[in-house]
């Protein structure tokens, strides 16, 4: 009876990731909201967050059951559930509270599954339900493509888009099925074992499947994130090693520090680069954001302390009353993560999470285990750097789950490694 509990709550960690990549409850709702114009109320979108919290409910009573008091006892978890606190405060002086407070539920259960993750699997079996629930997404795009579905295929320009509405969504889903396969490769340490060989075979697979799926969605978020989070390792590492060798105090900072240069070096390109006529700024910065980030940047201006209330200041008319914006699109999406944050709760905000972020790095230089460090630096990286890009800290999205897992990962793992030992 305990392995088939314990199988039924792998496939429920591997449902819930799964849906939280957002495709799937949207395609399950899309044939009811074409009759939005015929039946105008509940409106489609209390069916989604209606959806996104039945399904987290269970992931967070598993961790109301499961969590223990110790994690409040810890910085790090007294910076997340800083941050948590603070973003609910936002909703009383939201100025478009009735957006916020249904905004700020998402992002709490989400965190909630992040936490569940890394509470309830070890890191070998975590990378396994990261790979299986991206595994799902891929192979039903890749089904939808093949046979044809509506929006399956861009068409105009033939890029790929699947079952997620927009290429910059299926991207990232391949991005991080790449990264839990250099997750679950890393937490392998038997592989002449029927288990071994499993694994090597699922990489093979889904590695070819997520590399054809990036190179045919044609989305340059990702990718670059990707090459981005790959540079950061190898900093990383270099500093390691140098430290370890020279300077050993501060060994265990390395992969906060290599965080921290990687990106002051970015943003020293893309701001030097940028404003050379022989390179496009299309291409370095990914996407033109431009209008719209100077937009979001003005607006936290006017608000720079307590913000406008968690995910309220792009649905709120008066931020739009700054002037005129002719370079900015009409959108209700900062289409920047640190934006959102600097909008929804102000500098407060965004020290909470660059804290909450130095120390989830630090846990993983002091981690026991470098090679199963690795991949959660690597996933972290990606998620922080493709946030510049998307809303990506947002409630009922697997990269905010994904993120906060992968910050707590190597916690959770070393405290289960002492637990062991202890009752040893």
């Amino acid at each position: 009876m305990q392995r088939l509990l314990r199988t039924a709550e792998v496939g429920y960690a591997i449902a819930v990731l799964f849906l939280l990549t957002q495709g799937p409850v949207y395609q399950l709702w899309n044939e009811s909201g074409q009759y939005q114009q015929f039946i105008a109320l509940p409106t489609i979108g209390h069916a989604y967050f209606a959806t996104f919290v039945a399904v987290q409910l269970p992931a967070l009573c598993l961790v109301a059951r499961r969590l223990s008091s110790k994690f409040l006892a810890e910085r790090q978890g007294q910076l997340l559930m800083g941050l948590m606190l603070w973003l609910g405060l936002s909703v009383i002086w939201s100025t478009f509270a009735r957006h916020s407070l249904p905004e700020y539920v998402s992002l709490f259960l989400t965190t909630s599954v992040g936490i569940y993750l890394v509470v309830s699997f070890s890191p070998a079996m975590f990378w396994r339900v990261i790979t299986g629930a991206m595994s799902v997404g891929l192979a039903v795009s890749l089904i939808a493509v093949q046979r044809g579905w509506d929006g399956a295929v861009n068409s105009e320009d033939g890029y790929w888009i699947g079952i997620y509405f927009n290429r910059n969504s299926l991207a990232p889903v391949a991005a991080v099925a790449l990264l839990a396969v250099v997750g679950m490769l890393c937490t392998q340490h038997q592989w002449r074992s029927p288990s071994g060989l499993a694994v090597f075979a699922t990489s093979v697979v889904v590695s070819v499947g997520a590399v054809l799926t990036l190179w045919r969605a044609e989305s340059r978020t990702s990718p670059l994130a990707l090459v981005v989070a790959v540079g950061a390792l190898a900093i990383w590492q270099l500093l390691r090693l140098l430290t370890e060798r020279y300077w050993t105090s501060v060994s265990g900072y390395s992969a906060a520090l290599a965080a921290s240069i990687s990106a002051a070096a970015v943003f020293v390109a893309l701001r030097v680069f940028g404003g050379l006529s022989t390179v496009s700024a299309e291409l370095l910065t990914f996407n033109s954001r431009s209008g719209v980030w100077a937009q979001n940047w003005t607006g936290f201006l006017e608000k720079p302390f307590q913000g406008w209330g968690w995910m309220a200041a792009r649905k709120t008319p008066t931020f739009f009353r700054q002037g005129v914006w002719w370079a900015a699109f009409e959108t209700n999406w900062s289409h920047n993560g640190y934006h959102d944050l600097l909008l929804g709760g102000g500098v407060f905000a965004a020290v909470l999470l660059a804290a909450l972020v130095w120390w989830g790095m630090r846990e993983m230089g002091f981690y026991t285990s470098p090679a199963e460090a690795i991949p959660s630096f690597l996933l972290v990286v990606f998620v922080l750097v493709a946030a510049t890009q998307e809303s990506f800290f947002i409630g009922t999205h697997f990269l905010w789950a994904s993120l906060i897992a992968g910050l707590f990962l190597q916690r959770f793992s070393q405290r289960a490694t002492n637990d062991a030992l202890v009752k040893q």
